[in-house]
């Protein structure tokens, strides 16, 4: 509870920066001298920074293919992980690193899972309980909408509720982001994701983008207390166009799909289109790092 009412008391300046406002960030050092010298050092040797990329966690293996992998698996990477030396971050300590200097751990990697699906809650968040392990979770907002709506808990397909948001987020382990109001799911449209579409203007673009990301990080702050502060894009597709929205929107980070490894430095500017790596079926986390880190 205390956790939640930190987030409420913040709740209306938070609805200033979404609804009014552009939230522009200085990114001043001013430190004293040993951390001038910390800095500087960090801007000349970037860190490695292994980003993963999950979506759906099923029990059913005979749903398991490129985007959906079993509890198990799941389980499995992160044991190797922690037996490694791996500490998990959130987007937070990542802006925290780059704005004001906050120290990474010494191994660190992300976990992400993409949509907001309700067997991120059922099959996932124990898994993260039990070894105490971060993750953010990008959810596609109109879902949880939906499904907070509906008496529908179904491992295959439903989505996550805001009650499951708050429980997960009030945890201390899951960080949320956005993956869109409804923008992922405008297939039929000509727009994939929040790309954009074939002869569309910047002015165009722009205004139709604002409309449904600004109103998914309303929905957040009404129903948590809580603006995000990275917008995951969906498919990957990205147009330069949606920069200034996103910055305008109050967005610090970007995650997109590119599958190699993160390089974290001082400069703000590495924060803009954090690449991940995907994580199907097949293979395992050891797999992938222990390829991305040679």
């Amino acid at each position: 509870m205390k956790t939640r009412v930190l987030r409420l008391a913040m709740v209306f300046a938070l609805t200033a920066v979404v609804v009014w406002g552009s939230w522009y960030t200085e990114f001043g050092l001013g430190q004293g001298e040993e951390e001038v010298v910390s800095v500087e050092a960090a801007a000349q040797e970037p860190i490695g920074l292994p980003v993963l990329m999950y979506h759906s966690i099923n029990s059913w293996e005979k749903k398991a293919g490129d985007y959906v992998i079993t509890p198990e698996a799941l389980r499995s990477d992160l044991l190797w992980l922690k037996e490694e030396g791996y500490q998990t971050v959130v987007v937070q300590d990542l802006i925290d690193y780059v704005e004001t200097g906050a120290p990474l751990p010494e191994k660190p990697v992300m976990i992400t899972f993409d949509d907001g699906y309700y067997n991120n809650y059922l099959n996932a968040f124990p898994i993260l309980q039990e070894l105490q392990m971060k993750a953010v979770i990008s959810i596609i907002i109109s879902e949880t909408d939906k499904y907070s709506q509906l008496d529908e808990n179904r491992e295959n397909y439903s989505h996550l509720t805001w009650e499951q948001v708050n429980e997960m987020m009030d945890s201390g382990l899951i960080e949320f982001q956005s993956h869109s109001y409804s923008l992922h799911k405008n297939r039929g449209s000509g727009r994939k994701g929040i790309g954009k579409k074939r002869g569309e203007s910047t002015e165009e673009y722009q205004q139709a983008i604002r409309e449904d990301v600004e109103k998914g990080q309303q929905r957040f702050v009404e129903m948590t207390g809580y603006a995000p502060t990275a917008f995951t894009y969906p498919f990957g597709a990205v147009s330069e166009d949606s920069y200034p929205v996103l910055e305008e929107l109050g967005f610090r980070a970007t995650l997109d799909a590119q599958g190699k490894l993160f390089h974290i430095t001082r400069d703000p500017a590495c924060l803009r289109r954090i690449p991940r790596y995907n994580r199907p079926w097949g293979t395992t986390a050891q797999k992938i790092i222990e390829k991305a880190m040679k």
